[in-house]
């Protein structure tokens, strides 16, 4: 169909822009979890309009009687009183009463500070910005049972590391480590994470290391029962530790695999049978708690950590100066302390093309390297003005490692930018692989504030000033 033929059909009479329609197809793609690159039931003709791939049937007549629910005539779980409409309800009730408290000439003396973020803390529980469950897994952080809060970073750094390698499965999301951090040190049901995070499975485990050997326990949950679906005892020397990491998370996914059923997993792709890529595989185990502890100090939000950070980098790379992880990380490091808008005191052209510099490096070593291709794309963006040439490294790094919510929210916020399609998708997945995310939040906010969705964009902040 062409765009006037939707246009007349939908909206007739009405004058309606090509950015709502697009807005439109983009909601419809969500909900089939469809893809515009690369479609299966909305294509898009540049130009003309949009085709529906999938073949049209007549509908049986005695299907429609039970066309309002799967199971027959029976009502959809809850009815009209499910959770999910019981909030929208409750919300849309919030919402009137402040919009009459707002219309009523008397006194004001409620609208303070206290009392506008009193209703929006009561809008934000009740909206629902929770993603929705879908096949997925989150890696609590490992507990650290080797004695001394200094040995903290190891588990830390374990628990990245196993994100990172199951996330490779590229079939398979696993929630990023922002988020699944949200819950460190926090007595949470594994119920009620799964449903913060949206996901059906929840692993978690403790790392003990002891001189050169390390013993890593496991167990997987589902997170819909809170029944335990299988657990396992590693014990290996540390120079092993890339292989173990490698093998739990073959196991991990394999255990998903079994738990959800041949028909229903996830089409399966294998880890390297090898292990993790060379570059992983440093000779030099000091290099390596380096390069861990850089990662821990990498998370914080204070610039003078971030520079600590890429000094751990530096200091790893001087061990090992053909440790590719070590490049990217510092690239990453050097980019994050001059990103605008997040109050770090350094002047970009100060840093990026240090970045830069390291990324090119990286992929020197490990030509593919994903975090390096994916940042490098970002920083010849904002520093050089090569849009073109980033966007694409972006795409190549999200194709290699579909799960890295943060590159996903600033790919869709470029898309945004250079005003090409795909934008909202690729933001709606980085808060649904990072719900708790810093940079997914204030993308998607600032998304959800130019369509002019106020509310959900205040919301979805307040989300993110709530936490702790």
């Amino acid at each position: 169909m062409s765009r006037e033929e939707l246009f007349d059909t939908v909206w007739p009479g009405a004058t309606v822009s090509d950015d709502v329609l697009t807005k439109c197809v983009v909601e419809l793609r969500r909900a089939f979890e469809d893809s515009a690159r690369e479609p299966r039931i909305i294509e898009t003709i540049p130009k003309l309009g949009f085709l529906l791939i999938p073949a049209v049937e007549p509908w049986p007549e005695e299907s429609r009687a039970t066309a309002a629910s799967p199971r027959g005539d029976q009502a959809p779980p809850g009815g009209l009183w499910s959770p999910l409409r019981s909030a929208g309800l409750a919300l849309a009730v919030v919402v009137l009463i402040f919009g009459l408290l707002l219309s009523l000439d008397s006194s004001r003396s409620w609208l303070t500070e206290a009392g506008a973020t009193l209703f929006l803390k009561t809008a934000t529980l009740l909206a629902p910005h929770r993603p929705e469950i879908q096949t997925g897994i989150a890696v609590l952080p490992f507990v650290n049972m080797s004695g001394g809060a200094e040995n903290e970073y190891f588990s830390d750094g374990m628990t990245a590391e196993l994100i990172n390698a199951i996330g490779r499965t590229d079939r398979l999301p696993v929630i990023a480590s922002s988020s699944s951090f949200h819950f460190k040190n926090k007595s949470n049901d594994i119920k009620e994470i799964g449903r913060h995070l949206g996901v059906t499975h929840v692993l978690e485990g403790s790392v003990r290391k002891a001189g050169k050997s390390v013993r890593i326990t496991t167990q997987l949950i589902d997170t819909t029962t809170g029944a335990h679906q299988w657990s396992e005892v590693y014990q290996r020397e540390l120079g092993d530790i890339f292989s173990l990491q490698t093998e739990i998370a073959t196991d991990i996914v394999e255990q998903i695999f079994v738990a959800l059923g041949d028909e229903l997993a996830p089409q399966r792709t294998e880890l390297p049978a090898a292990g993790l890529t060379p570059a992983r595989r440093t000779a030099s185990l000091e290099a390596y708690d380096l390069y861990l502890q850089g990662l821990l100090a990498l998370k914080a939000g204070d610039p003078r950590t971030i520079e600590q950070a890429s000094r751990y980098f530096e200091r790893a790379i001087a061990l090992d100066r053909d440790y590719a992880d070590a490049w990217a990380a510092k690239g990453l490091a050097l980019y994050v302390l001059g990103r605008p808008g997040l109050g770090h005191p350094h002047i970009p052209a100060s840093v990026y093309p240090g970045a830069i510099a390291a990324f090119r490096q990286a992929l020197a070593i490990e030509p593919g390297h994903a975090l390096a291709t994916g940042w490098l794309g970002v920083t010849l963006i904002v520093n050089n003005y090569q849009w073109a040439e980033g966007i694409r490294m972006m795409e190549e790094s999200l194709a290699s490692n579909p799960n890295d919510a943060e590159l996903w929210a600033v790919y869709g916020m470029h898309l945004n930018y250079m005003q090409l399609e795909g934008a909202e998708e690729a933001q709606y997945k980085a808060f649904r692989l990072d719900p708790y995310g810093v940079i997914p939040i204030v993308i998607r906010s600032g998304q959800l504030r130019r369509q002019g969705r106020i509310l959900d964009a205040a919301a979805l902040n307040e989300l993110l000033l709530m936490q702790d």
